[in-house]
């Protein structure tokens, strides 16, 4: 009794589940039957915003790329024991003369913010005319005449003008510029296989201001790199060279007291005359001796310099004309359409739905 109970259950449940599927589908055959009969308002609907998004397209301010990709060859100091060499003077150098960047961190570098400000501020041929490149950018990004302030002053950045005299307005301004270039405008990507191979894309409204961007960019960051890189072994040359003036002048006293003595001194009658010349011989040849070591040690240096100096090899850049950026006339069709057709269809089965349940009710 108790199976013939179970067999009945399940042959229960067997035929509600083929009951609920077959109202799932007759649902879905009456669904597609009430859009069906609406594909006028549907197509019309969606012609119309695809021809939206074609005037959108035809509208729409082109962009302009600025590309530029180069190469970071870190080197290395070849010259053995020119750390044991300075140190017999009082320097310390390390092994790459004491910088912590590497070729990696030209990509965090591109992309730092005060170096994006000294690019903005810097000064160059605009058009015919010397302007800071901030001023430009601005020309041509103004702001909403409805958020303009009459009663303010135009923020401008003077050339001339110390960086640390601005204003707070133009501090505020300067921040806001850098931050909309590092959000949206500027892309950094390093080369797959190579990480000294670094590719640099710059998009904006205006040509000449991609390229200008670009280019200064990578001036300003190689020169802050390079001087970071080989910033402790030019405080060592200078101090060096300082030390070696110090010398050389010692050495010129030295020979010039040594030249006073003997013309005094022509025909010394006192065996002491003659210590006393001794003594002169013995400081010009201290101080010629210690100076000639210092001279030759400064050239070490200098070659230590030049082979520490990071190589930025420039492999592409930006030429006019720049690629352009556009909203294609078929993407515009394709999305508009799309849009247009996703919005009535979703209109017309809220309609749809709503009328089901207030006749339910």
């Amino acid at each position: 009794m108790e199976l013939e109970n179970n067999k009945i259950s399940r042959v229960r449940e067997n035929d509600s589940d083929e009951i609920s599927l077959k109202e799932l589908i007759l649902k879905i055959r009456e669904i597609w039957s009430f859009l069906l009969g609406r594909w006028i308002i549907i197509c019309i609907f969606g012609f119309g915003f695809a021809a939206l998004g074609l005037v959108y397209s035809l509208m729409s301010e082109p962009s302009y790329i600025a590309n530029m990709t180069f190469s970071v060859i870190d080197k290395g100091s070849s010259v053995s024991g020119l750390s044991a060499l300075a140190g017999q003077f009082g320097f310390g150098m390390g092994a790459s003369g004491g910088s912590v960047f590497s070729g990696a961190n030209m990509i965090e570098l591109l992309q730092s913010r005060n170096l994006i400000e000294r690019t903005l501020l810097s000064e160059l041929e605009i058009n015919g005319k010397r302007d800071r490149l901030i001023n430009y950018y601005r020309e041509i990004n103004p702001p909403d005449p409805d958020d303009i302030d009459e009663d303010l002053p135009v923020i401008e950045f003077p050339i001339g003008l110390d960086r640390k005299n601005f204003s707070r307005d133009q501090d505020s301004l300067i921040a806001v510029f850098g931050a909309g270039i590092t959000e949206g405008a500027l892309s950094i990507e390093k080369g797959k296989k190579d990480v000294s191979i670094i590719s640099m894309s710059f998009v904006s409204s205006d040509e000449l201001f991609a390229k200008l961007f670009t280019e200064t960019l990578m001036r300003v960051v190689t020169e802050f790199y390079i001087q970071t890189k080989t910033q402790n072994i030019k405080v060592n040359l200078e101090s060096m060279e300082r030390r070696a003036d110090s010398m050389k002048t010692e050495y010129i006293k030295a020979l010039t007291s040594a030249a006073l003595f003997s013309d005094e001194n022509l025909n010394p009658a006192r065996k002491i005359m003659l210590v006393e010349q001794q003594k002169h011989q013995t400081t010009i040849q201290l101080t010629g001796t210690a100076y000639a070591e210092l001279v030759k040690n400064i050239e070490i240096m200098k070659l230590d310099l030049v082979q520490q100096t990071p190589l930025i090899q420039i492999i592409d850049e930006p030429i006019m004309p720049l690629e352009i950026k556009r909203f294609g006339k078929l993407k515009g069709l394709v999305l508009g359409g799309f849009l247009g057709g996703f919005l009535i269809v979703g209109w017309l089965l809220a309609g749809y739905f709503y009328k089901r349940i207030m006749e339910s009710e």
